[in-house]
């Protein structure tokens, strides 16, 4: 076997579970908004349940990235892990912000949906920064996409008025926000390795978000803001199934995914996401579903069909 087919079936392995862990990211990740509009059901508002989830996933982190930092006996310089935490303040502290806040005025699949935008923002923000080559067939899987988008869209628009307007806004700069996070983080993914970067961008998104709850809670000027909502057994159990089946591990995969086959195509493939997130809002909040919204998912999955990368010609033996 020649060297030129082992290096094609490696790269072949690799796109594979490359998309394997973007689709299962994308699965996990479509099942926030549901576990969220739970929590809010108990009262909760979205900066204490960011404090919350964050403050108990960031033990698991530090102590991954401690193993990690010890097993490969790194000595980075601070300018580098300094600009590593601040790209992970747009993916993991100021995109779950916007999106928070934006959920609690916008329904769970129309949240799902406006954050499908993130992709095409990838692709953008891609060719304009970078100059990377957009296919014709991108474009056009990501009309079909943004179109059953819109349809759904508009439809949660005219059931919900205008508080949707606000809520919208907040999570499209929530998915701008995350763009720039998976634009910007392949390099420091190939600098300090999935599973490191994905550590040191959630503990300092974890650690911006401490500052930010003592600054919103006035720990800093002693007029401390009571908050309105109470523990219990069940939120809690809430918070933990968000912290880490939609926040730990998924984090993780996407991840390495971008490892493995770039910010683009992780990101088209999150595709999956808004499917299943409409099903269970359906399913389990009783959220609406209309004509438009079948029509929209048609439109989705027609696009996500032709998202799929071109598989390599091979080599006919002679």
């Amino acid at each position: 076997m020649s060297t030129s087919t082992i290096d094609s079936s490696m790269n072949d392995i690799a796109n594979k579970q490359g998309f394997a862990f973007a689709i299962g990211a994308a699965l996990l990740f479509s099942c926030k908004p549901i576990i969220i509009k739970w929590a809010y059901s108990y009262g909760i508002d979205a900066l204490s349940l960011m404090l919350l989830r964050m403050a108990l996933a960031l033990p698991v982190y530090l102590v991954i990235g401690a193993i990690i930092i010890k097993k490969q006996k790194l000595r980075l310089p601070a300018r580098q892990w300094l600009a590593a935490a601040f790209v992970g303040l747009f993916g993991y502290y100021l995109a779950t912000f916007l999106d928070l806040k934006g959920l609690e005025l916008a329904n769970a699949q129309l949240e799902r949906i406006i954050l499908y935008a993130y992709p095409t923002l990838v692709v953008i923000l891609g060719a304009v920064i970078f100059k990377h080559k957009v296919s014709r067939q991108q474009l056009g899987a990501l009309a079909l996409c943004y179109s059953g988008i819109i349809c759904i869209f508009l439809q949660d628009l005219s059931l919900q008025g205008e508080q949707v307007i606000h809520g919208s806004l907040l999570i499209l700069l929530s998915a701008l926000s995350y763009a720039v996070y998976m634009l910007f983080s392949k390099k420091h993914i190939d600098q300090l390795g999935s599973l490191l970067f994905t550590c040191v961008s959630m503990s300092s998104a974890t650690f911006a978000t401490i500052i930010h709850s003592a600054i919103q809670l006035g720990l800093f000027n002693n007029e401390v803001t009571a908050a309105n909502w109470e523990f219990s057994s069940e939120l809690m159990a809430i918070v933990l199934l968000l912290t880490f089946a939609a926040t730990v591990i998924p984090s993780f995969m996407i991840s390495e995914a971008v490892k493995r086959i770039g910010a683009a195509n992780a990101a088209l493939t999150g595709t999956v996401g808004p499917i299943m997130t409409s099903i269970m809002a359906v399913a389990l909040l009783g959220e609406v579903f209309t004509l438009y919204h079948g029509l929209g998912m048609v439109l989705v999955i027609l696009g996500v069909s032709r998202l799929k990368p071109k598989q390599p010609k091979k080599l006919k033996n002679k």
